[in-house]
């Protein structure tokens, strides 16, 4: 196996494994999620996401063991920038990032491996589940992958045993998971409510609403109308139409083929596989979807009951209600009207709202702004600054050019005088460039603009920078 034989992933869970796991997840996460809106993630980007992460990180940064390279290890001591270095060059050291390698800008290219993205994203879904799609989605998934094998020179029924009948069985496979969880959820759900001890903690269970919309979500969806069990009877119809197609021969020889064995036992492993899908879609869905029914109707029941034992301190109420009742149909009319007002003198019913964390929660203290260049200071290097401006003078002295920077905002400005940019105009890299070009091009004649520093800063996604006003210079 390429996890065990290759020492590359020798350190491959590491970053899951030690004090700063939450921390290590939460980075690559937004890694990946950065590099779904670009072509490819350089360096440059991937230090500029996680910077910002640990601007507005929530949790603690704690020292790692003494152990390993403290070059790469996070430290509170340490800055947003110098942490941020720290996490991409751990990464690289635990195969989760791309080797060092230039890319077309002349900055290094921080890929996502493959690896670790199908591992993330696996964990996501299975751990940080949210139930919005997940049974009606593999069951679509198997209606729409049997239904190209009925489907004439479909792309699939070229190899029919790895496209079609191997898919369909991961899916099955998939969806009985999926049911398992469901049923788990709802023992988990009874437990959780026999422990609740008090009307404020029901009440809240009930007000979020959790039942339903973190466990049975999608459940309810199928039961709602009869989209599904539509597409159920269709599966159920294919499945019996497959045995006498074309396909199911050709499954058998790609089997056969494939596995290098004869053509008895490649039919046998074949309709072995088909009678399991067939057995679960016909026979053990409807049995677990009806077993799901009795015991979602048993957790509204308790649910009833436990909130009634709360109310009533554990005293059968309803007991004590029908003895009075009893005894109050011997009484005369006005005696039972008085004895019914002095008894609603002793209940009074007030109404109450909770309270949320925001309401109570105190603001942190904001630090003063400090007035500098267009990019943030604090946050940069000696070498970084250098290499920034390098970059803008003399690597791409084209592209941010005074003509180029004089064009960009004579497109921005039209017939206004002056122009604050803010988080709407810097959306990109060009975009925070420019903005510095304006800065550094500000006091040449070729220039038509020049920049009056304003209190404050804008941070972007892109880079924070000093907020400033551009005007036309006077003729």
């Amino acid at each position: 196996m390429l996890l065990f034989d290759n020492s590359q992933y020798d350190n491959f869970f590491n970053p899951l494994c030690c004090r700063n796991k939450r921390i290590y997840y939460e980075c690559i996460l937004r890694l990946i999620e950065k590099s779904k809106s670009v072509p490819l993630l350089y360096e440059t980007d991937a230090r500029d996401t996680l910077i910002l992460y640990f601007r507005n990180c929530v949790y603690a940064v704690e020292d790692e063991d003494a152990s390993g390279n403290a070059d790469e290890n996070i430290s509170w001591k340490k800055s947003e920038s110098e942490n941020a270095g720290a996490v991409l060059r751990y990464f690289r050291h635990c195969g989760w990032i791309s080797e060092r390698e230039i890319g077309r800008n002349g900055d290094n290219i921080a890929t996502v491996m493959p690896y670790c993205r199908k591992v993330i994203e696996s964990i996501e879904r299975i751990f940080n589940r949210d139930n919005r799609g997940a049974l009606t989605n593999h069951i679509f998934s198997i209606y729409d992958i049997l239904s190209s094998a009925f489907v004439a020179d479909h792309g699939r029924t070229h190899r029919p045993y790895s496209n079609i009948l191997v898919p369909v069985s991961d899916n099955v496979a998939d969806l009985k998971n999926e049911l398992l969880i469901l049923k788990d959820s709802i023992r988990s759900i009874m437990r959780m409510i026999i422990k609740m001890t008090e009307t404020n903690e029901l009440g809240q269970f009930l007000i979020k609403d959790e039942m339903l919309e973190g466990f049975f979500n999608d459940y309810f969806f199928i039961k709602k109308d009869g989209l599904i069990p539509g597409y159920i009877d269709e599966i159920e119809k294919m499945l019996r139409r497959l045995a006498a197609t074309d396909v199911y021969e050709n499954m058998i020889k790609e089997y056969q083929s494939f596995y290098n064995v004869d053509e008895l036992t490649a039919r046998e492993m074949v309709e072995n596989q088909l009678t399991e899908i067939k057995s679960f879609i016909s026979y053990d869905y409807v049995k677990e979807m009806d077993y799901i029914d009795k015991k979602i109707n048993s957790y509204y029941s308790l649910y009833s009951t436990r909130i009634l034992m709360v109310l009533s301190n554990h005293v059968n109420m309803q007991s004590y209600l029908n003895d009075v009742l009893m005894r109050l149909k011997d009484f005369e009319p006005e005696e039972r009207k008085e004895i019914l007002d002095l008894i609603s003198v002793c209940f009074t019913l007030q109404s109450h709202k909770y309270i949320g964390r925001k309401s109570i929660e105190r603001r942190k203290k904001r630090t003063p702004n400090t007035k500098s260049g267009a990019l943030q200071t604090g946050g940069l290097s000696e070498e970084e600054r250098e290499r920034l401006t390098r970059e803008l003078l003399y690597e791409y002295p084209d592209r941010y050019g005074v003509k180029q920077a004089a064009s960009y905002f004579e497109g921005i400005f039209g017939d206004r005088e002056s122009v604050v940019p803010d988080e709407a105009m810097i959306r990109s890299r060009d975009d925070a460039m420019m903005i510095a070009a304006s800065i550094i091009y500000s006091g040449s004649p070729e220039f038509p603009y020049e920049v009056e520093f304003l209190d404050g800063e804008i941070e972007t996604e892109v880079a924070t920078v000093s907020k400033i006003r551009l005007k036309r210079k006077s003729v």
